[in-house]
């Protein structure tokens, strides 16, 4: 008996094993892709490199004091949370505009939702040279058609406040629809009978939208803006091909900035302080909105 009870209980632990060993390739993956980096440019952030990008030794925290008074970095700082709350404000509005109109599950939505979420599925590398074909100052097809309409032309990638217009233009447009696609999967999973009580006691739509499906719908909208700020705050290929940081530094965000000292002038460890510092940045942004979240959502009950 205690031999068959203890077979029974090794077929048992192997069940419940299973699905982890299933798993393991995935969390393997994961590791190598994330949390290695993560750790590799933590620890080159305390190295110094030569000018031809050899180890000379450790640094201390020389690496982080020069990234924290170079006025560069501010000014790319300033850039990069400039651009991000800008894209990811007109990101959820637009979004949350859009979930609501095509909420419905007609065929023409259907249809409407797949041509919608093309732009998201281009890699962004070839967004950046298609808009930069589109916003040339000579042979673009944005200033021919301002040219048709009586409007004159105009220097999209050469003016500082045009440049960082174009970018948002191009980052709205390609990253929309993913703030579309989590919004409208909220509004169909939320439950209808208290919209359905609101509405057969009188409350108008914008009361139900205020009060009832904004509530329901903010622990969605706040899982949205964690992805996208993430994103953002990230942003590099777009940039790279529309201005390379430029007019001057007017749309050098960290990430560029970083990759510049890096790769031009092997300053490894100070691009890799950088990057930590942002990371952390990121992640103390991420802390507070998910426990805003937790905090309305316990009032709330």
């Amino acid at each position: 008996m205690y031999n068959k009870d203890k077979k029974k209980m090794k077929r048992l632990s192997r069940k419940k094993l299973f699905p982890y060993w299933l798993l393991l390739p995935s969390i393997i993956i994961l590791l190598a892709l994330t949390v290695f980096p993560v750790i590799y440019s933590f620890v080159l952030s305390f190295q110094s490199f030569d000018t031809f990008g050899q180890l000379t030794g450790f640094a201390g925290l020389s690496n982080y004091k020069n990234v924290l008074i170079d006025s560069k970095f501010w000014n790319s700082v300033w850039v990069t949370f400039f651009l991000t709350v800008s894209v990811v404000i007109i990101e959820v509005i637009i979004g949350l505009l859009l979930a609501i109109i095509m909420r419905d599950d007609s065929k023409f939505m259907l249809y409407f939702r797949w041509i919608f979420i093309i732009p998201m599925i281009i890699a962004p590398l070839v967004v950046g040279i298609m808009f930069r074909l589109m916003f040339n100052r000579d042979m673009g097809v944005i200033n021919y058609m301002l040219e048709s309409v009586g409007l004159g032309s105009v220097n999209w990638l050469g003016d500082p406040s045009l440049a960082v217009i174009s970018i948002m233009i191009v980052d709205v447009w390609q990253w929309t629809p993913m703030v579309f696609l989590i919004l409208l999967a909220g509004l169909q999973s939320m439950p209808q009978d208290p919209i359905e009580a609101a509405r057969l006691d009188g409350a108008s739509k914008l009361q139900i939208f205020r009060d009832m499906t904004i509530p329901l719908l903010k622990p969605i909208l706040v899982v949205a803006i964690i992805m996208r700020t993430m994103d953002a705050l990230r942003m590099f290929d777009t940039m790279y091909i529309l201005t390379s940081g430029g007019p001057g530094r007017a749309t050098e965000v960290i990430s560029y900035l970083m990759y510049e000292s890096a790769l031009h002038f092997s300053k490894y460890g100070y691009a890799n302080a950088g990057l930590i510092i942002v990371f952390i940045i990121t992640m103390i942004l991420s802390y507070y909105l998910i426990r805003l979240m937790r905090t309305n959502s316990q009032n709330e009950r």
